[in-house]
């Protein structure tokens, strides 16, 4: 079961990026796409914020762990936007 819903999921999710990605999709929905990743990978990087401000009363020093690796994960995910979808591609 658990193998099955990983697979539904992850093929939704591939399934999502790829779309977005596409010229034959219309616009409208390309962009209704897009908002659906950006709003996902905004949360899991609040989750992530939380975590390690919530470390960062109980132990420093994991908390500026936490903390680093979610300013490394926010940088990296803003690159990857930016390459994916705000950069005009050569040859289109």
């Amino acid at each position: 079961m658990e193998f099955l819903f990983e697979l539904l999921l992850e093929l939704a999710a591939e399934g999502t990026v790829e779309l977005s990605k596409s010229r034959k999709v219309p616009m409208p929905v390309r962009w209704l796409l897009i908002g659906i990743i950006a709003l996902f990978g905004a949360a899991v990087i609040g989750v992530m914020l939380f975590a390690s401000i919530t470390a960062l009363r109980d132990n420093v020093l994991l908390g500026i762990l936490l903390l680093a690796i979610t300013l490394f994960v926010l940088v990296m995910g803003v690159i990857k936007f930016r390459d994916t979808y705000l950069k005009k591609k050569a040859g289109q």
